[in-house]
């Protein structure tokens, strides 16, 4: 296999290297965050995600050579550790779930513009629609990139996206005849 920058990058974290780790940082930190909140809608779950998606990395750095897609390796790893802080979050006391933020950035937290209703909206997305809307708009991977990261084609997140849109549109229409 040829040595691309990706495969270095990769040789880099296997042996640990701090500039390695620094450099995928700098490239997927803020992308993998807007996914991270998109897919959890709260800022600090999302950053507790991304935090463990590094550590995990280098926990798991013997095992990168195995790795063929660095983008759909990290967006998978993003949606293990959102579902896993999910699940903390379910386990939370009801008292503590009100300081939760209500959506991604990108997809209404309230800034101008935003349409009425469309943070609940987003929330009432199924959870297959409501990541690839999150991965597609928050980190802005395409529908291929999408479908490596969760493990379907690419025309299934096409369609996934399709199909959240369309609840999207309705949500908001049934809010402006209200």
């Amino acid at each position: 296999m040829p040595e691309t920058p990706e495969r270095d990058l990769l040789a880099g974290l296997i042996e640990g290297r701090e500039s390695a780790y620094a450099d995928l940082f700098d490239r997927w930190a803020a992308r993998l965050h807007r996914a991270a909140w998109g897919l959890t809608g709260s800022c600090e779950a999302a950053e507790d995600a991304v935090q463990d998606v590094f550590t995990g990395l280098f926990r798991a750095r013997r095992g990168l050579d195995r790795v063929e897609n660095l983008e759909a390796y990290l967006f998978a790893a993003l949606r293990n550790a959102a579902a896993r802080r999910a699940v903390r979050q379910r386990e939370r006391p009801m008292e503590d779930l009100d300081s939760i933020a209500p959506a991604a950035p990108g997809l209404g937290t309230g800034g101008a513009g935003d349409a009425p209703g469309l943070e609940e909206a987003l929330r009432r997305l199924p959870p297959e629609q409501r990541e690839v809307v999150a991965l597609k708009v928050d980190a802005g991977l395409t529908f291929e990139a999408i479908g490596a990261a969760l493990g379907i084609n690419a025309n299934t997140a096409a369609s996934r996206y399709r199909y959240a849109l369309e609840r999207l549109r309705a949500a908001m229409k049934g809010t402006e005849d209200a």
